[in-house]
């Protein structure tokens, strides 16, 4: 499992001034701007009638103040002798300023160091494009414990059991379902590649969703909306593909972005969430009732940090801009504003992210949706390093990745970032692979290589599909409380979470020790997520009572793979360069859940139904050129 890490950023040092902490080609992709917050800028935000000829006025005197700010800003910076830019706006008052053109290297690190320099920036980050986290699905299809849906089954197992019968890291979903099952009053958005049709997910659980990605030039009929247009309120997933002939064609676009069959991820993470459960058919997700959301803000290569940006926003019901004019208007030249979202949703999943730490960008956005009671659950990274953003930013929940038995998975990022814990698969990679390895997630999927084809059921591994997991139970919290704020759930989670698990032979994770390793408090957040106590703690919530934790019993990891595993070494070898930090705080139910008797027969259910293949390797994401995978 690979991802490109981004590259240390340029760091221009300016009195008061916030920089972003990448360099504004991190990645390697082509960037075509920044994002830029003036001072004291006014909000963003759909011009009102003028009711009589004072207010007409005044607005026209703050249209040419603001006017006046970007000329001064244009010639002190250079940018009246450049006839290719124009600007955009983003988020609640910010501007993206944007070039018809790749910018060099060079031009890149001109630009944003002008910028800073000027006193009236307040902050300013590269619009780069977060790259999918590369994921995988496990190429060994008879691996023990690989039958069924092992991740949703109650907490077992001790190490007398062999590897498939040990659940020690599952956060016990099906045990939980006795307590509620979801209902459709919470709404929870999927930030991905859109979604796709599949027999095991009812239409009915999607809301009008929109799409965001902008990146689409009609005049060459290329771009990495891939869709035929920019944004627009189609969420459905083209196709994430990148071909040869599309590097080719346009190497400035495609170039970097690896060539690629298309991932469906989001599929993959409704499907985690909500798969229909009950039916007799394929698999179940792990809440049986929560509406989705879909919010498309990834296409080819991944997703542009102003498109996640303004989804965040479009989700929870703000002001986002459809379309630009191509003009240097200074007043952001939004010439069609995207409808408001009438459902505003009370969790967030984003399953992209990049390798560089949280900027002003996306946290402007975060903050906004915390202060709206609404949290974000985010993807920890699968690089075995820092946890990537927009996981490591404020008011994030972010999530790394564990194995079946309670360790962190071999791919995982983690740090004191991260605030909790919950499984995403193992695979094979890293020195243990072959001892320790799981099977992954059980869930949905599409065979099309380019265009969808039909809905399967395949297996899949990374921090990608462990946030949806958190997610998936959040919104089982609402069902259960609705008027719990984000900050609510966040105490909720992180207060009901299981302790992390021990050994004697497995070392702590470090950056020394960055495979398979111990969790703890300070780099893989408060526990391991545990639904059923999660929502044992929002029923104490909504009836005003206090919640007491069990009297957790400590589970030390001691068994044969294990021993075997140590003596081979370290599972990976220190990264040159990391620093990932190991300090800071960092009854079964529910109607047609499977349970662990009926395992052996869903390989026959899945092959009647579905077409299951054999595992292949696959994208599976997070994101830092455009958000990758986890």
């Amino acid at each position: 499992m690979t991802w490109r890490r981004s590259t240390a950023g340029l760091c221009v040092a300016m009195a008061m001034v916030t920089l972003g902490a990448g360099s504004a080609r991190a990645s390697g992709l082509p960037v075509r701007g920044f994002i830029v917050q003036l001072r004291d800028a006014p909000a963003n935000h759909r011009p009102q009638q003028a009711t009589t000829q004072s207010v007409q006025a005044a607005q026209l005197r703050q249209q040419g103040q603001w006017r006046q700010r970007w000329q001064q800003l244009a010639q002190g910076t250079g940018l009246d002798r450049d006839a290719g830019w124009r600007l955009q706006v983003v988020g609640a008052s910010a501007q993206r300023l944007a070039w018809n053109h790749p910018l060099t290297v060079q031009e890149q690190r001109l630009w944003q160091a002008r910028l800073a320099a000027r006193p009236e920036v307040a902050w300013v980050v590269p619009d780069t494009l977060e790259p999918a986290l590369q994921s995988v699905t496990p190429d060994d299809p008879g691996f023990a414990g690989e039958t069924g849906q092992w991740w949703l089954q109650p907490v077992s197992g001790s190490d007398s059991l062999p590897l498939a019968a040990r659940l020690r890291g599952v956060p016990g979903i099906q045990t939980a379902w006795s307590r509620t099952t979801g209902d459709a009053g919470p709404v929870l958005a999927v930030l991905d590649t859109g979604n796709t049709g599949h027999p095991d997910l009812a239409a009915g659980r999607w809301l009008p969703g929109f799409d965001m990605v902008a990146d689409w030039d009609s005049t060459t009929g290329r771009g990495y909306a891939n869709d035929g247009d920019g944004r627009d309120a189609d969420p459905t997933d083209p196709g994430d593909w990148v071909s040869s002939s599309d590097q080719a064609l346009d190497a400035g676009r495609y170039g970097d972005c690896g060539v690629q069959s298309s991932s469906w991820h989001g599929t993959t993470v409704a499907g985690i969430i909500a798969a229909t459960s009950g039916n007799g058919l394929g698999v179940a997700g792990a809440n049986w009732g929560v509406r989705m959301l879909p919010v498309r803000v990834a296409g080819k290569c991944g997703a542009s940090v102003s498109d996640i940006v303004d989804g965040m926003r479009w989700a929870a019901g703000l002001a986002v801009c459809q379309r630009w004019t191509d003009s240097q208007d200074p007043n952001g030249s939004c010439m069609q504003w995207a409808p408001t979202n009438p459902t505003p949703a009370r969790i967030v999943n984003i399953s992209f992210g990049g390798a560089a730490a949280c900027n002003a960008a996306y946290q402007s956005a975060v903050d906004e949706l915390w202060a709206k009671g609404i949290l974000v659950v985010a993807a920890g990274g699968n690089d075995h390093g820092d946890p990537s953003r927009p996981a490591n930013c404020t008011h994030v929940l972010g999530v790394a990745a564990l194995n079946r038995d309670g360790f962190k998975a071999n791919y995982s990022n983690f740090g004191a970032a991260l605030g909790l814990a919950t499984v995403g698969g193992d695979d094979t990679g890293g020195r243990w692979g072959s001892l320790l390895a799981d099977g992954g997630l059980l869930s949905l999927g599409n065979d099309g290589g380019m265009a969808a084809g039909a809905g399967i059921y395949n297996r899949h591994v990374g921090t990608s599909f462990a946030a949806p997991v958190v997610s998936a139970v959040a919104a089982q919290m609402l069902t259960l409380a609705p008027t719990l704020s984000a900050a609510d759930l966040v105490t909720g989670l992180q207060a009901s979470a299981r302790p992390h698990v021990q050994s004697t032979l497995m070392a702590a994770c470090s950056s020394s020790n960055p495979g398979r390793c111990l969790c703890t408090t300070a780099t893989c957040g408060a526990g391991i997520l545990d639904a059923d106590e999660a929502l044992r703690w929002a029923q104490a919530a909504a009836a005003g009572l206090s919640y007491q934790a069990p009297r957790w019993p400590q589970v030390l990891i001691d068994n044969a793979e294990l021993r075997q595993a140590v003596a081979l070494g370290p599972d990976r070898e220190a990264a040159a360069g990391t620093s990932t930090t190991t300090d800071g705080t960092a009854s079964t139910g529910g109607g047609g859940g499977l349970g662990l008797a009926e395992l052996a027969g869903l390989g026959l259910l899945l092959a009647a139904v579905s077409r299951l293949r054999a595992p292949r390797r696959r994208v599976a994401s997070l994101a830092s050129r455009r958000p990758r995978r986890h």
